[in-house]
């Protein structure tokens, strides 16, 4: 993947995020701290405060915010707290965007499972 491209993932329930591209580590630490406060429940007291992780065998960047829910305004706020992140850190504009529901087979807690896509570009 080229330097002035990025892709971020996002799955719910619970939401799990994954950007895979060239990210400043201080956009991460950023989002790291507005994103569990961009979901719908609240993050419960007990639980340790959700990170990103570096995964290098993949050069990816993945969180899974554990024991908080989205409902669709919940990921709409989710959204919106990524796109300012990477718009205000680094410079990234959304080019496009994908959203798929699709039935859970494997799980017999929920029928269905969202994922959406973005696509940015750096223009340099």
């Amino acid at each position: 993947m080229a330097n002035n491209q990025l892709i971020v993932n996002f799955t719910f329930n619970p939401p799990m995020i994954k950007i895979i591209g060239p990210i400043k580590e201080t956009t991460v630490e950023k989002l790291n701290s507005v994103l569990p406060k961009s979901t719908t429940s609240l993050r419960a007291a007990r639980l340790p405060p959700p990170k990103f992780s570096y995964v290098s065998s993949t050069n990816h960047w993945t969180v899974k915010l554990e024991g908080q829910f989205c409902d669709q305004v919940g990921q709409s706020a989710l959204f919106l707290a990524v796109l300012d992140s990477l718009e205000e850190e680094g410079g990234w504009k959304l080019v496009t965007s994908q959203a798929i529901t699709q039935a859970d087979t494997e799980s017999l807690q929920q029928d269905y499972f969202e994922c959406a896509k973005f696509f940015f570009a750096r223009i340099m």
